[in-house]
């Protein structure tokens, strides 16, 4: 008798806990299946389909003095050849003397302003070629903004081995003068008598 009233109490343990582990597992995949929808909102996607970049860009115009342009004719690589005006004047020269100025435009007419504004000369080449003493006892003065860019007694012999870098390019919509002025000392040699020298004079600005 004893024995069977312990039997019920264990069988009715175990439907009860049956029960429960139904119940815990009933109750988890509700909360499995309320979580669901909560979690969905932390994949999202948004999508920019249209987007673009510009670049600036440097456009420079050279004039003469009266802001007419000068004789130039650009090459596809945005390269200007000019032939007037001649910056060295053009002129004959005595001991002492000097050209007249040469005055030139520079007008930034793009939407940039450049970073580096550089000159460069060419071989100094004179006629006849035993007067290439010329190329090292001329003086170049050149004046950007109204001030003295170049090294005193700069020369042509020297504009051909060094390159010059120039302040200040203009900024877009800015324009200023470049004059160039030749000299030849009082005491230039005789080797430089009766020659013509000429060098190509090359202004670059650079985005």
């Amino acid at each position: 008798m004893s024995r069977h009233a312990t039997t019920v109490p264990r069988a009715r343990r175990r439907r009860s806990e049956l029960v429960l582990v139904a119940a815990g597992v009933a109750a988890a995949v509700v909360l499995a299946m309320s979580f669901s929808g909560t979690l969905s909102v932390f994949t999202q996607a948004f999508l920019h389909g249209t987007n673009t970049v510009a670049t600036s860009t440097i456009q420079i115009v050279e004039t003469t003095a009266d802001g007419s342009p000068g004789a130039c004719t650009t090459a596809a690589d945005g390269t200007a050849s000019c032939t007037d005006p001649d910056l060295y004047g053009g002129q004959s020269l005595r001991p002492g003397g000097r050209s007249e100025p040469q005055t030139i435009f520079f007008e930034n007419t793009g939407t940039a302003t450049p970073t580096g504004f550089r000159l460069t000369g060419g071989p100094c080449a004179t006629t006849p070629e035993s007067g290439s003493d010329l190329c090292r006892q001329l003086v170049v003065k050149m004046t950007w903004r109204g001030a003295d860019v170049l090294p005193a007694s700069t020369t042509p012999a020297y504009l051909a081995a060094n390159a010059i870098t120039l302040p200040y390019p203009p900024a877009a919509g800015e324009r200023y003068p470049l004059a160039v002025q030749v000299s030849l000392p009082d005491g230039a040699t005789a080797p430089t008598s009766g020659v013509t020298l000429s060098q190509a004079l090359t202004f670059t600005f650079s985005a």
